[in-house]
């Protein structure tokens, strides 16, 4: 048996980003569900879709074509969802999407398209996404979840705050005297469950305070 074939990660950020999703079942609702939410324009190609599809294309969340799916449809998509549960028509969408240059995921075969969506956790502005490159997608559910237990919302603001702290004077003056590994050593210094904890509990400016200490101080 072959080995399964792994991808490498790629951030997109939805709201420039145009996806036609082809289908309009549960498994095809799952995954335009995050792309939607990210505020990517969606097109949704079925002749029936389920009811919270139905309610985001009332609500002009997407575009709802009602029919089956056409060649040429991918039309201007950047991302395109082969989601029916016929193998066939996922078959035949995946190749357009192909012969056009797009990214095309394949729902009932990995394999078959040229990218998958990962099991991510929103921490704005940090991302933390997993896969199992289709093999098993009931261990990446549960290997997100931990994920989702494991880093709160603390360390999105912590992210926040490097981003901030990077653009300090005082600080882009101390580390630019540096020599990468010592640079490296100061950041790491930051992650400190005491900052995390006053991250916590609201007190932004104390755990500012506290990190830059960490990064000015030898």
């Amino acid at each position: 048996m072959a080995p399964p074939a792994t991808g490498i990660p790629v951030l997109v950020y939805p709201q420039r980003v145009r996806v036609l999703c082809v289908g309009g079942g549960d498994v095809a609702a799952g995954k335009v569900a995050g792309l939607m939410q990210g505020g990517a324009h969606i097109r949704v190609v079925a002749p029936d879709v389920v009811p919270v599809l139905q309610a985001a294309a009332g609500a002009g969340d997407l575009q709802w074509v009602r029919r089956h799916y056409q060649h040429g449809d991918v039309g201007d998509a950047h991302l395109v969802i082969a989601g029916t549960s016929d193998a066939g028509v996922n078959a035949s969408v995946a190749a357009d999407a192909d012969s056009a240059g797009r990214l095309c995921v394949r729902v009932d075969r990995a394999a078959g398209g040229t990218a998958a969506l990962m099991g991510a956790v929103h921490r704005d502005p940090l991302v933390l996404g997993v896969s199992t490159s289709g093999v098993a997608p009931g261990l990446t559910r549960l290997l997100r979840r931990q994920l989702e237990e494991q880093f709160g919302p603390e360390y999105g603001q912590l992210a926040m705050l490097w981003g901030e702290l990077r653009a300090d004077d005082r600080v882009r003056e101390t580390l630019g005297a540096l020599d990468p590994q010592a640079r490296r050593t100061r950041w790491r210094a930051t992650y400190r469950p005491d900052i995390l904890d006053l991250i916590r509990a609201g007190e932004l400016g104390k755990a500012k305070e506290a990190a830059l200490a960490c990064l000015l101080s030898s």
